[in-house]
């Protein structure tokens, strides 16, 4: 079994070790003495569901003595991953330089905000500054020429898999190295359409401008079309009985035409006509609706746990256990490295190391 050591808190590393642990990998979740992750406070169940499975050990890694434990633990792991600005694995003795010199054959991955270099690198960054950055804000892609704040983290979740993408990459070819993944570029990656379009001449057009992508109001909720091709828009067109519609399907005032017609009926009766003339339509559910949703709940979901969205041979990837208590697996992890029961109470003793 690979072994992963979770130098993260939060939520892009959380992401990207929860998936690794549902794969089977054995993840060990390092954590400081004094506080450890602080999703446990900002969201207990996000906590929870982006750390069953894990083993937690608890250890000071600021003390040279505690950092002898941890390159113990490293030469029994393959894979360990960080969310440290640039610069504190290196103060801290556990950059990828070093820990090559403890296992040549470490796969080391770093998850950071701008990346490791350029003017940015070293500040503190959060979603919402990297989506900025990385044109995903730009006013001129909302129909009110306005910027608004996008409701998921796509660079926190984009970087998370992007790590883990680059850390099977390297065991797929049987080698140690460095992956770097940065919320920036994650975000860069998902406005890759967009900058395409724009650096064409275009306007991008998936951005609610256009009547064919577009979110309508039906008498009791709201519907989401993304009629792209033509012969979707001509679907839809046929199905409203607006055949007059089909050459303006990028004409942006044709959006009040649709409208009109999808306020006369309710959701049901909306997407009843549309699916039966093949538009690509779908239900706009509200975050409590999700688990009335047919669809996600014959794909399991349900507001108890985490939904990992991989699928193996048919079957739903999932790990079993509860998340761990800060330093709760710290006395087995340390007694596994060789460590004796009494030599674990005197780390324990001098604060090194915390269960």
């Amino acid at each position: 079994m690979y072994r992963v050591l979770d130098l993260t808190r939060l939520y892009p590393g959380g992401v990207a070790t929860r998936l690794l642990a549902d794969l089977g990998f054995d993840v060990i979740k390092v954590e400081d003495t004094e506080v450890g992750d602080y999703l446990r406070e900002i969201s207990p169940r996000l906590f929870d569901w982006l750390n069953a499975g894990k083993r937690s050990l608890a250890i000071n890694l600021k003390d040279p003595r505690g950092r002898e434990v941890f390159y113990r633990l490293v030469r029994k792991s393959h894979v360990v991953i960080e969310g440290f600005r640039p610069g504190v694995a290196e103060r801290l003795g556990i950059d990828y330089e070093t820990l090559r010199g403890v296992n040549k054959g470490i796969v080391y991955c770093s998850i950071n905000g701008y990346g490791n270099s350029g003017p940015y690198s070293g500040l503190s960054n959060h979603d919402i500054n990297c989506v900025g950055v990385a044109g995903l804000l730009d006013p001129s892609l909302f129909s009110d020429g306005e910027p608004r704040l996008l409701t998921a983290q796509v660079a926190d979740v984009g970087s998370a898999l992007l790590c883990v993408i680059g850390v099977l990459g390297l065991l797929l070819n049987g080698i140690g190295g460095r992956i770097e993944t940065s919320m920036l570029e994650a975000a860069l990656l998902f406005n890759t359409l967009n900058i395409a379009m724009a650096y064409e001449g275009k306007e991008p057009t998936l951005t609610g401008k256009y009547p064919f992508y577009n979110v309508y109001r039906c008498r009791d909720g709201y519907i989401t079309i993304g009629a792209i091709e033509n012969r979707f828009w001509s679907n839809l067109c046929r199905a409203l009985n607006r055949e007059d519609l089909i050459h303006r399907q990028f004409d942006k005032e044709a959006i009040n035409e649709v409208n009109k017609e999808l306020a006369k009926h309710s959701v049901n009766e909306a997407l009843k006509v549309l699916w039966d003339h093949d538009v690509p339509a779908a239900p706009l559910n509200t975050i409590m609706g999700l688990e009335n949703d047919p669809q996600l709940t014959s794909r399991g979901f349900s507001r108890e746990g985490f939904l990992n969205p991989l699928m193996v041979n048919g079957s739903r990837l999932m790990r079993r256990g509860k998340p761990p208590r800060r330093g709760e697996d710290t006395v087995k992890i340390l007694m596994e490295l060789g460590l004796t029961i009494d030599e674990v109470n005197e780390l324990v003793r001098l604060g090194i190391v915390a269960k």
